[in-house]
C-alpha cells in the first residue's frame, strides 16, 4: 500500500529516501548534549540497566563509547527486540509485523554484559538487586529503563488472550497489530460499530489509539465501504490532547472525518460473548443548596452505559512493572498502585533520594515523554550526568521534556506533534505543526525505524 501511495506521489521509494536524508540529518539526528566524550573516561564503576528496550540499549551504547573498558550489565528477559512505534503501521497495513523484530543480542553493545532474566526487587540501600534467576546483582550505579506493563485484567472480564479475538483488537502487542490488520479489512467489508478505548492511566504513546481510528477511517474510505461504520473514540479524559494546539486540531479532523467521540468513557468492562462493551463516566448534579456558600453542592457520580460492538480497539491501563511497585524509587502519585511510577528529576533525570539512581522512559513519573522520541533526547542528558556524577560533580545537562508523537491522521498524512514541559508545540522545522503533511509520513514510516535501528540503539543518535 506504500508503494501506491509513493506513486501517488510521483517518486520512488529510492526517492523518497534521498528527499527525507537532509531532514532525518538536520532534525532527528540533533543531540541536545554531546556526552559521548572524544577520549574515553577511565572508571571502575559497576553500572547496572534494568531493560534491554530502547532506553536500556541506547543508554548502554552511549556508555560503552563514553566509557574505557566500561563494566555495564543489562538485565532484559526478552530475546526479542520490538521498534514498537511501528505496530500502528503494521495495525494499518502499512508494515509487516517481521519488519519491526531484531534480535536481542544483536542490539546489545559487544562490551556489556546481558543477564537474560527479570528483576525481582530493587533495595537501593543496599545497592543490590534480586532477581528471577535467583541471582543477587549489586551495582554502584543504577540505571532504570523497564518500560510500563499492559494490565490487561483491570478490564474485567478481558484478558491478553483475548486479543484478536470476538472482535477485540490491539496494538498494543506486536501479535495484536497483525490480527488487528486482519480484522480491519474483514470490518471494512462488514460494517458496524467501532469503538476505540484509551483508559485512565497514563499510557506509552498517548497518540496511538487516535492513529489506528485514523487509518480504520482512511482504509473504509479507500474501500468504500466509510459509510457502513461508525466510528467513536471513548478517552477517559476530557480533552484530545495535552496540549491546546493540537487538541484543536484533533476536533477538527474528527469533525471533518465524521468519527464520533465520547469523551470521559473509561472502559471497565467486555462481555465477549454477547460483544458488548461497558464505560464508565462521571456525572454532575446538583445537591442541597449550601447557605454559606451561596450556591449549589455539586455532587459526582459514577454511571456506566454498555454498548454494543462489532469492532473494538483497547488501549490497556498501563502501570510500572509489578518490582517496581513496592520500592524506594517509585514515585507515589496517589494511593492507586497504577499511578506509582518512577521517581526522578524531570530535568536531570536523577533520582533525588538516591543520586547514584537514574531513569528514563516510559515508566518515569515526569509530564509527557512517554514516547521513542522523549528516549532518545533523554538518553545523553543522563549519560552525561551520570558521568558528572562519577567524576563528583553536580549533574550539568538538563532534558526539556522533548516529546515527539507523529500522528497518523491517514495514508501518507501526519501531524507531527512536538512539544516540550512548556505544554507548547516546539517544531524542529519551522512549518505549523497542526496541518497533517505528507513529509511527515514520510519521515515515519520510512525514516524513524532505521534512526532507531542503526543510530538510537547504536548510541550515535
Amino acid at each position: 500500500m506504500t508503494d501506491v501511495l509513493l506513486k501517488e506521489f510521483g517518486i520512488t521509494r529510492r526517492e523518497a529516501m534521498k528527499r527525507l536524508g537532509a531532514l532525518g540529518l538536520i532534525g532527528v539526528a540533533s543531540p541536545q548534549v554531546a556526552s559521548a566524550t572524544a577520549s574515553p573516561k577511565a572508571t571502575n564503576a559497576k553500572i547496572v540497566i534494568v531493560g534491554g528496550g530502547a532506553g536500556g540499549i541506547c543508554v548502554a551504547a552511549r556508555l560503552c563509547r563514553a566509557i574505557d573498558n566500561p563494566n555495564i550489565t543489562i538485565i532484559e528477559p526478552s530475546s526479542r527486540h520490538v521498534y514498537q512505534a511501528g505496530q500502528t503501521l503494521v495495525g494499518g497495513g502499512i508494515k509487516k509485523a517481521s519488519q519491526l523484530v531484531a534480535d536481542e543480542a544483536d542490539l546489545i553493545p559487544s562490551k556489556a554484559k546481558w543477564i537474560q532474566t527479570s528483576v525481582k526487587f530493587i533495595d537501593p540501600d543496599a545497592q543490590k538487586l534480586d532477581l528471577e534467576n535467583g541471582e543477587q546483582v549489586s551495582y554502584d550505579y543504577l540505571i532504570l529503563a523497564p518500560g510500563m506493563q499492559n494490565d490487561w485484567d483491570k478490564i474485567e472480564g478481558l484478558t491478553k488472550d483475548d486479543i484478536g479475538r470476538d472482535g477485540i483488537h490491539s496494538i498494543y502487542t506486536l501479535e495484536g497489530s497483525t490480527k488487528t490488520w486482519d480484522m480491519l479489512q474483514e470490518f471494512a467489508k462488514t460494517g458496524g460499530n467501532a469503538y476505540f478505548t484509551h483508559p485512565s492511566t497514563p499510557i506509552k504513546c498517548g497518540g496511538a489509539p487516535k492513529k489506528i481510528m485514523y487509518l480504520t477511517d482512511a482504509y473504509m474510505r479507500r474501500k468504500n465501504s466509510r459509510d457502513k461504520a461508525v466510528l467513536t473514540f471513548c478517552p477517559a479524559s476530557k480533552s484530545m490532547f495535552t496540549v491546546p494546539e493540537f487538541d484543536k486540531a484533533i476536533y477538527e479532523q474528527f469533525h471533518a472525518r465524521d468519527m464520533k467521540y465520547n469523551m470521559g468513557h473509561d472502559l471497565v468492562k467486555v462481555d465477549k460473548a454477547k460483544k458488548e462493551a461497558t464505560f464508565a463516566y462521571e456525572v454532575q448534579k446538583q445537591g442541597d443548596w449550601d447557605e454559606l456558600l451561596g450556591e449549589h453542592e455539586i455532587i459526582k457520580t459514577t454511571e456506566y452505559v454498555t454498548q454494543p460492538y462489532d469492532f473494538l480497539h483497547v488501549t490497556p491501563p498501563m502501570s510500572a512493572p509489578d518490582f517496581l511497585k513496592d520500592s524506594k524509587v517509585i514515585y507515589d502519585k496517589g494511593s492507586s498502585g497504577e499511578l506509582r511510577m518512577i521517581n526522578a528529576d524531570q530535568y536531570t533525570l536523577q533520582n533525588p533520594n538516591y543520586p547514584n539512581v537514574f531513569a528514563l522512559g516510559d515508566a518515569l513519573g515526569t509530564p509527557f515523554c512517554k514516547t521513542g522520541g522523549s528516549v532518545r533526547k533523554q538518553a545523553p542528558v543522563l549519560v552525561q550526568n551520570l558521568l558528572d556524577v562519577i567524576d563528583g560533580k553536580a549533574p550539568s545537562a538538563k532534558f526539556n521534556g522533548y516529546t515527539v508523537c507523529p500522528i497518523i491522521t491517514g495514508y501518507g498524512t501526519v501531524m507531527l506533534a512536538e512539544f516540550d514541559y512548556s505544554g507548547k508545540p516546539t517544531p524542529i522545522i519551522p512549518l505549523d505543526p497542526t496541518q497533517e503533511r505528507w513529509i511527515w509520513w514520510m519521515l515515519k514510516v520510512y525514516m524513524l525505524e532505521p534512526i532507531y535501528f542503526y543510530g538510537m540503539m547504536k548510541g550515535i543518535m
